[in-house]
């Protein structure tokens, strides 16, 4: 496959970066610097994956998954700067992966086979990172906009967690707002990532199509799960922030 049209596609983000210039985003540089990144990491990947996609012990197999846990909660952890939340949303990613894989290894929709496990368990825990960081995020501003309250509550001989209660309820919903409308506009406004590349690799499309719901169903589930434990292992963490910030 020629490599010249994928080169020429670059010009997207070039236009994407002086877009967000004449609208003063000022966040240029990090369009820029994160495609040049999702290239590296990608072109890194297509090389690792010869070798990866040649595993066959569940072992080795799990073992990749929780290597790809352990950099997303890096990622998580870059965001927010704070020491602790490298644990909880190491545990998050790790808890809500598994928690969605092994069920569907169980019932026969996924094998304990490299080409299914790795490209699952990575949108996964792509999928958590994305949950968690949201969720954890729109906690901040909750708790910070409700201090009082929460303060009030608490010297009323609330505890911490229950005082906390509006703002976990309002950092869900807002974690999960991605993913319904996701589940609302697959098959009418778009057809999905996975099922397009099973299509085009000419896979039948009743059967991409299946593989695609079972995808959007583990995604829900992963993403609010991880949203859940990661708030409930955190919400003292946010407290602190919030006292150190304010």
């Amino acid at each position: 496959m020629e490599k010249a049209p994928f080169l020429l596609s670059y010009s997207l983000v070039i236009v994407s970066v002086l877009i967000a210039w004449k609208e003063g985003l000022k966040n240029e540089k990090e369009i820029l610097l994160s495609s040049l990144r999702t290239a590296l990491q990608l072109v890194l990947l297509g090389y690792i994956l010869k070798y990866l996609l040649k595993l066959s012990s569940p072992l080795e197999l799990f073992s990749v998954i929780l290597g790809m846990a352990f950099i997303s909660s890096f990622i998580a952890y870059e965001r927010i700067k704070h020491r602790e939340v490298l644990l909880t949303s190491l545990l998050s990613i790790t808890a809500s992966t598994l928690a969605t894989l092994l069920p569907l290894m169980l019932i026969g929709l996924l094998k304990p086979q490299a080409h299914q496990l790795i490209p699952f368990g990575g949108l996964i825990v792509g999928n958590t990172l994305n949950s968690i960081t949201l969720a954890f995020d729109r906690f901040l501003g909750e708790v910070r906009n409700r201090i009082e309250e929460i303060e009030a509550k608490v010297a009323l001989g609330a505890s911490l967690r229950f005082a906390m209660k509006e703002a976990f309820a309002d950092s869900l919903r807002t974690s999960l707002i991605p993913k319904i409308n996701f589940m609302k506009a697959a098959g009418l406004v778009h057809i999905p990532g996975v099922a397009v590349g099973m299509l085009m690799a000419g896979a039948d499309p009743m059967r991409a199509i299946l593989f695609q719901i079972v995808i959007l169903y583990a995604l829900v589930f992963a993403g609010l799960l991880g949203s859940v434990v990661m708030l409930y292992t955190s919400y003292r963490t946010a407290l602190s922030l919030i006292a150190k910030r304010y």
